[in-house]
């Protein structure tokens, strides 16, 4: 009987396989035994023996056990002599008792989003379960253990099971979309230990993990896209909305009633959609408010104010339309508003 370069032959469910011996000149006869891995013999019926016995077939079927079998061939020469029987075990793989192929690799990795491409490397043959493919490469994005049967030239398969790693994608934020001053500055961090290379507004991938927003590059969408030690991408992406200080919102009215609820003229007004004040930003502001007649009712200097609607004097004004000049300073340069603003009362 052949044997082969693993420690036992090797077969598989399903497979159909033919066994020999070389008898004394071809002047003998051979008796067979098939014992399974439970000790039981199988019937003959089970097998077809070819010649004088120096040959048998096995359909190995589905039914069979796993596990190792063994061969028993006794030769009966023409002479009336009788030799020793000669034993030899065969591995039967199934699905559940199998033993694998060396060098198969043991697992393949992806990322979310992407697929795990397994190859068990160059067979004869394959077959994966349960989808039946036949292709060499099996393709998936759903993490498990994958079996497939893999024929070669020298067995009639083995089972190996492959699993598809899916690892997460990483997890990175710049913080939400915010507003710069001019002369504002924003570090954007995303450091991470198991973060192994930055790219920041799709330029080439480095060790940098940090990025300087400044509100003097103006309006603006800073990205970073991120890889971990496993591969894995992912990106996020801000909106930096800079101050145009030539188009800022001065609040046209303001209600100084004591209720608490807009009591005072702040300006100029947050941007849309934010609640940061601008005028901390400002060198100095100068103001001057004036009534219908065009006389200064009241005025700063310096650093800002919030108006309150009293005089100079410390006095409540009317119910009325009153005229402002605006005049500030942002990192040297100078800017004048002039407009109305109401008080209602």
């Amino acid at each position: 009987m052949q044997t082969h370069g693993q420690d036992l032959p090797m077969a598989c469910v399903g497979g159909s396989v033919t066994y020999g011996v070389k008898g004394f000149n071809g002047m003998s006869d051979f008796t067979w035994r098939i014992i399974d891995p439970d000790g039981i013999d199988l019937p003959a019926s089970d097998f077809t023996i070819f010649g004088r016995g120096d040959s048998i077939q096995i359909f190995w079927k589905d039914t069979y056990k796993g596990g190792i079998y063994t061969f028993e061939v006794v030769e009966h020469s023409d002479f009336g002599c009788t030799g020793t029987p000669y034993t030899q075990d065969i591995i039967l793989n199934t699905p559940t008792i199998n033993i694998p192929f060396d060098g198969v690799p043991a697992s393949f990795a992806a990322c979310i989003g992407s697929q795990a491409a397994l190859d068990p490397g160059e067979f004869k043959g394959y077959l994966w379960m349960p989808d039946n493919s036949t292709n060499r490469i099996f393709y998936t994005g759903t993490a498990g253990t994958y079996q497939v049967r893999l024929v070669n030239d020298t067995y009639s398969c083995t089972y190996n099971d492959i699993e598809a790693i899916i690892n997460p994608l990483p997890t990175v934020d710049l913080g939400k979309d915010t507003f710069l001053y001019a002369n504002q500055t924003l570090l954007l961090d995303v450091t991470d230990p198991d973060f192994d290379s930055y790219s920041w507004n799709g330029g080439q991938p480095s060790l940098q993990s940090t990025y300087l927003a400044t509100g003097q590059a103006g309006k603006q969408t800073i990205s970073v896209t991120v890889r971990d030690l496993n591969g894995c991408e992912n990106s996020d992406t801000i909106n930096i909305t800079a101050a145009d200080y030539n188009h800022l919102r001065i609040p046209a009215a303001f209600t100084p009633n004591g209720d608490q609820i807009n009591d005072k003229w702040y300006f100029p007004a947050p941007p849309e959609g934010f609640d940061q004040d601008i005028y901390n930003y400002f060198d100095d502001i100068e103001v001057r408010v004036f009534n219908r007649w065009g006389r200064l009712v009241w005025k700063s200097n310096g650093n800002f104010v919030a108006w309150d609607g009293k005089d100079l004097s410390g006095r409540p004004l009317p119910m009325d339309s009153y005229h402002y000049i605006i005049t500030f300073k942002v990192t040297g340069k100078s800017y004048v508003y002039k407009g109305s603003i109401t008080i209602v009362r």
